[in-house]
Parts: C-alpha cells; sequence; structure tokens
C-alpha cells in the first residue's frame, strides 16, 4: 500500500483529536494504525469513526509547549505555571500530555523558588513523565498526574531503585497524591487532577524538599463545555458561572 506520509492539520483539544468525536476505551489493546504517523502501534482508545492518535503524536506539540515554557520561565507559582501552559491552543482538555506537564512545572517552580537544578535533569524529568501512556489512570491503577509528581520529587530527591530511603519517600509521595485524586468518584479529569497533584506537591515539599513549593494561585474550571464527564458542583474547581463558560483555563 506505499508508506503513509504523516498528517498535517488543526487538531481538536477535546475528544478525537482528529474529528472531535467521542473516544472509546477497549479493555484489551489493540494495534492500529496512528492517523497522523501512520505507524501501527498498540493502543487502547479510538474514537467513534475509526481514528487513532498514538501517545507520541498526541503529545507531540503539547511537549514542545512544555519544554519551552518550563525551561525559561520565573513563575513561582505551579498553578499560575499550570494555567499558562493549558491555555495554549496546541494543548488539549485531556491527554497524556499532562504526564508530562506535572513534573515540568513541579521542577520549574523548584528551580526558580532556589532549588538547584540542572536543565538537563528538568528535561529528564519531564520526558520520564511524557513516558506515562495515556489511559494509566484506568487501565494501569495510577493516574498520570500522581506519578509526575513522584517523578519530580524523585529527579530532586536523585532517588533510584537502589537508594532505600529516597526510594520509599518518592513512593509515599506518589501513594499521597493518588489517595488524594481517587476521593473523587469520577470519570478522569485532567485539570482537576492536576490541581489536586499540585497542592499535594506543595504541601509535601514542607515535609522532604529544602525548598517550599507553592500553589496559590486560584483556579477556576473554564471548560465545563468542553468536558462532556464533568462531575459540576462535585468538583473542587466548580464554580457556578461555570456552566456558562465555554473557554478554556
Amino acid at each position: 500500500s506505499g508508506t503513509r506520509q504523516p498528517v498535517t492539520h488543526l487538531k481538536h483539544t477535546s475528544g478525537c483529536m482528529v474529528c472531535g468525536g467521542d473516544l472509546e476505551y477497549l479493555q484489551d489493546r489493540e494495534t492500529m494504525q496512528c492517523y497522523y504517523c501512520g505507524v501501527e502501534k498498540a493502543g487502547n482508545a479510538v474514537c467513534s469513526r475509526g481514528h487513532f492518535v498514538c501517545d507520541a503524536c498526541h503529545a507531540k506539540d503539547a511537549l514542545s509547549i512544555i519544554k519551552e515554557v518550563c525551561l525559561n520561565t520565573d513563575q513561582k507559582d505551579m498553578i499560575a505555571l499550570l494555567k499558562k501552559i493549558r491555555s495554549h491552543a496546541a494543548f488539549p482538555v485531556h491527554g497524556p500530555e499532562h504526564h508530562g506537564l506535572i513534573p515540568a512545572v513541579v521542577l520549574a517552580v523548584y528551580r526558580n523558588s532556589g532549588g538547584m537544578l540542572s536543565r538537563d535533569r528538568m528535561l529528564a524529568g519531564i520526558n520520564r513523565g511524557a513516558e506515562v501512556p495515556g489511559g494509566a489512570c484506568g487501565f494501569y491503577g495510577s493516574c498520570g498526574v500522581a506519578l509526575g509528581v513522584g517523578t519530580a520529587f524523585s529527579i530532586i530527591l536523585e532517588a533510584n531503585p537502589l537508594k532505600s530511603k529516597a526510594r520509599r519517600i518518592v513512593q509515599a509521595i506518589t501513594a499521597e497524591v493518588l489517595k488524594n485524586i481517587a476521593e473523587y468518584n469520577a470519570p478522569r479529569c485532567c485539570q482537576r487532577e492536576c490541581y489536586i497533584g499540585l497542592l499535594e506537591a506543595a504541601r509535601l515539599s514542607d515535609v522532604y524538599l529544602d525548598v517550599k513549593l507553592t500553589a496559590n494561585e486560584p483556579l477556576a474550571c473554564a471548560q465545563h463545555a468542553e468536558n462532556k464527564e464533568c462531575i459540576g458542583k462535585a468538583c473542587p474547581l466548580w464554580r457556578e458561572d461555570s456552566a456558562t463558560s465555554t473557554s478554556s483555563v
């Protein structure tokens, strides 16, 4: 059939990235051809019209935005930095992009608040977080945001599988974040999970880090119309005017 050429056009930020349609999650991973790069890869999400987008293509543009912003920002509030990045037109409402976003935000604010961290270590954290696959919250039993916070603390504390204390700490941190995310009986909402994860990262920084991380910027949901699974007033980000808002964060 010949080599398929990569497809480029405006990507939808909600639902299917190709057409905006509803996504269907498969119980077992299937090998499918990515709409954008044309490569056959295993995946567990396809839209009602048959479009499949691999994790690499889903996150490609957004990952570049994350790195560009977080490597150059002087922001010292994690929620403010989260809002800035998610406001970009190329950043989707949901997706594995958020798995690399969280360690990027935590590490950037740690560095800007006086923590010693090289550019290479920041990139390592971002890339490590980006390796967490889409749908991890339901298919792997751990939200990528919880793993992202654990990843950031792992970079800062230089944890590895052989360092007993550091390994225990980053696992405990991930567990604490995940516990708070799991308090909500709700479908995934990457914005809600990011908010909870960064609040926990700030709290846990007092316990485990030499630098206090800040997450004080107010965040009110403005993506209600783009999230079909929104839990409304049960969400900590819900505001009474949320139902009439159609813009992104």
